[in-house]
């Protein structure tokens, strides 16, 4: 059994928030006659998610897609509501979620690894920093005065 701990927790609980949304726009989708304007890449900038958040998220809807195009006579069944024609542009639309994701990624990678190079940079320097001032102290005989 898979435990996991309270940061893994919220993330999942922040992607689960998302989806919800997402899950509504696909309903939207059916209401509206199999058409939408949601722009699944619009929606997580909103949200400015970051890449294990997408990923996490990528994933939920190939199940649906895996439902809607099996050759599995209930699968068949259970979407046989569906015209030929609405079936290709709910599929489109599973598809475009996913490719969305993706592109969202692609877009942003750039942007969060100097952002994660920008923090190791300060991390570095800040250690340094840290061993300088204890060098000097060390040195010197100086100790650094609590205050409170």
């Amino acid at each position: 059994m898979f435990i996991m701990n309270k940061i893994q927790l919220a993330m999942r609980n922040k992607v689960n928030d998302a989806l919800g949304e997402v899950e509504y726009q696909l309903d939207m989708f059916m209401d509206n006659g199999y058409k939408s304007n949601f722009k699944i890449e619009k929606y997580l900038k909103q949200l400015d998610f970051k890449k294990k958040l997408v990923v996490m998220m990528r994933g939920e809807w190939d199940g649906l897609l895996a439902e809607v195009c099996s050759d599995d006579p209930d699968y068949i069944e259970g979407y046989s509501f569906m015209t030929k024609p609405q079936k290709k542009r709910y599929i489109k639309f599973l598809e475009g979620l996913g490719q969305g994701c993706d592109k969202y990624i692609a877009d942003n990678e750039k942007m969060w690894s100097a952002q994660t190079s920008m923090k190791r940079m300060r991390n570095k320097q800040k250690k340094r920093h840290e061993q300088r001032i204890a060098e000097i102290s060390a040195s010197s005989g100086y100790k650094k005065r609590k205050t409170t």
